[in-house]
């Protein structure tokens, strides 16, 4: 299957599969399984990032733009509700509501996927990588703080 075109939002689309939530849970588990508990949030967060790059692979051409290209490009995921609090080149910090990796997860992991997604929506749009650190503001809400590396 290749891309195609959506005429109803004017975008290259990539191929999409869409799964349950409970994806999420079953990767986590098969990650923490194989990797251990110290090495399954670093893969988690790859996993996360790759998928964030191919998000945003229609997005990376106004970087003047980041806060409205990163929500056009968070739309697709469907992670969670985000609200870019600052995007400029040197920062970009965002709030996620509603985290759907809290509801499957759960609270006392950090949400290294949506983190990795994230980053990789950033890598996407700006052409190079971020570092994050993420805080923890309510059970299922956090707010990442992304800086370019």
């Amino acid at each position: 299957m290749g891309d195609f075109y959506d005429s109803d939002i004017g975008l290259q689309t990539a191929d999409v599969l869409i799964l349950p939530s409970s994806f999420l849970k079953t990767l986590w588990k098969e990650l923490t399984d194989g990797f251990g508990e110290a090495e399954a949030p670093g893969a988690f967060f790859r996993c996360g990032e790759s998928i964030g790059v191919n998000l945003a692979a229609n997005y990376y051409e106004d970087t003047g733009q980041i806060d409205a290209l990163l929500n056009r490009a968070w739309a697709e995921a469907g992670l969670g509700l985000l609200f870019v609090l600052e995007a400029n080149p040197e920062k970009v910090v965002c709030k996620v509501e509603s985290l759907l990796e809290v509801n499957v997860i759960g609270i006392a992991h950090p949400c290294s996927f949506t983190s990795g997604c994230l980053a990789g929506m950033l890598k996407g749009i700006m052409q190079h990588p971020y570092s994050v650190e993420e805080e923890m503001v309510g059970e299922d809400t956090r707010v990442f703080t992304f800086t370019p590396m």
